[in-house]
């Protein structure tokens, strides 16, 4: 489904907050009217450590991040030739589910790239589009309300590193079109080697890194009650690898379209390790 550009007079900012999350407390409350949340959008970056230009396609996000705050939502995926590691690389950034999700959506022309929203937008032929068209799509679907609340609440076990996840949601319209929820796990600030304009940056730090799944890349099919004013819930569990840092490590889970629109509803992020 494409989306018709509309006019953009004023646009709020939003700064940038932190918010302190215990276990199993619901860390993604509501921040409109009627007990509608926000409108969060999620931006998947596709990148890769061959990549020159791809740090700038991350400082741009960042610089986006601040702008919008909580209500944007980054995950860079390391996916084709760019992500290939290399030989003095400790860290193999690549999954089987990033490569899968670009796939899907259509692989990207050129990096730095993404999607917002997994949106096809009206004047677009691709979901996966150049940095210059980011903010204006992100500052767009920012105008919509969502049609479901998205709540995320987890459970940690330190010692077995058992990680539970239970996403919420609460539909504020009907909606008649197959969805799925998707559940990813990404690592910040992943001290490893980029190719920079400047040559090979063994002290780069990458953000937002999609680690891994709890669900299969294309979600998994959500089958509750989608008319307005229902609400249901999925749970996944996995064991997160000794490798990654949980300190650094958010959760990021979104109810998005199955058909021939992979269109993001509504996202949350919470970290494991609070």
């Amino acid at each position: 489904m494409k989306k018709a550009i509309l006019p953009l007079l004023f646009l709020p900012l939003f700064i940038l907050s932190c918010t302190e999350i215990g276990p199993n407390i619901n860390s993604t409350g509501t921040g409109g009217g009627d007990g509608v949340q926000n409108r969060r959008v999620l931006i998947e970056e596709f990148t890769g450590v061959r990549c020159v230009n791809c740090p700038e396609g991350s400082e741009k996000i960042e610089e986006l991040l601040a702008i919008h705050g909580e209500d944007l939502i980054a995950v860079s995926i390391h996916s084709g030739f760019f992500a290939d590691p290399y030989n003095d690389s400790n860290i193999d950034f690549r999954t089987s589910e990033g490569a899968a999700i670009e796939a899907m959506l259509g692989s990207a022309i050129g990096y730095p790239a993404a999607t917002i929203n997994r949106t096809l937008f009206d004047s677009e032929t691709q979901t996966i589009l150049g940095k210059d068209k980011w903010a204006g799509y992100i500052a767009l679907d920012k105008l919509e309300a969502p049609k479901v609340n998205v709540d995320v609440s987890k459970t940690w076990n330190e010692t077995s590193r058992q990680l539970g996840v239970t996403v919420g949601l609460q539909f504020n319209e009907s909606v008649n079109e197959a969805l799925g929820v998707s559940v990813m796990i990404t690592e910040d600030d992943v001290t490893d080697v980029q190719l920079t304009p400047d040559g090979k940056d063994y002290e780069y730090k990458h953000k937002h890194a999609l680690r891994g799944m709890m669900t299969n890349f294309d979600g998994r099919p959500y089958t509750g009650e989608t008319q307005i004013a229902s609400t249901g819930s999925e749970t996944f569990s996995m064991t997160i690898p000794q490798e990654w840092d949980v300190n650094k490590c958010n959760i990021i889970a979104f109810v998005h379209m199955t058909g021939a629109s992979k269109n993001v509803l509504q996202a949350a992020e919470i970290n494991i390790v609070d």
